[in-house]
């Protein structure tokens, strides 16, 4: 669903800047995205780590998002657009790609897109990110 999102919003922009409605060039696109999940419970930790390739592009989409209502998941809550502590895609992939996550699949890991979505369903490259560890649940008989 995030993705969906994201995409759905970068087309739309995309598609203001190709008729002329948008005021400036800028290409929306992203090239990360991490959507921490909590593996025991399966649903999403309520925050993401997005890396738009324009500085200008996270302005769009803070001024379409920020303060809005979830729609697209019938929510109540409110987003929250802010500045992460790591900044950049290659920050970012130096962070994660240290890090291990306990999950079930790689679904759940970070990925980059090359290259960058840009909502138009252009087929992308993903590269996962970091070392995912398979959970399973063993059970001791006879104890």
């Amino acid at each position: 669903m995030t993705l969906k999102f994201l995409d759905e919003h970068c087309n739309l922009e995309n598609q203001r800047r190709a008729s002329g409605e948008a005021a400036d060039d800028v290409v929306s696109a992203y090239d990360f995205l991490y959507l921490p999940m909590d593996f025991r419970s399966g649903f999403s930790r309520g925050y993401a780590f997005v890396n738009f390739t324009e500085a200008r592009a996270v302005w769009k989409f803070h001024k379409a998002c920020n303060r809005k209502t979830w729609d697209f998941v019938n929510s109540p809550k409110i987003c929250q657009i802010v500045c992460a502590i790591i900044q950049g895609k290659e920050a970012l992939v130096r962070h994660f790609e240290r890090s291990t996550f306990w999950c079930g699949s790689d679904e759940m890991l970070p990925v980059c897109f090359a290259p960058p979505r840009d909502g138009s369903g252009e087929s992308v490259h993903e590269t996962k990110i970091g070392r995912r560890i398979s959970t399973t649940i063993t059970t001791l008989s006879g104890v």
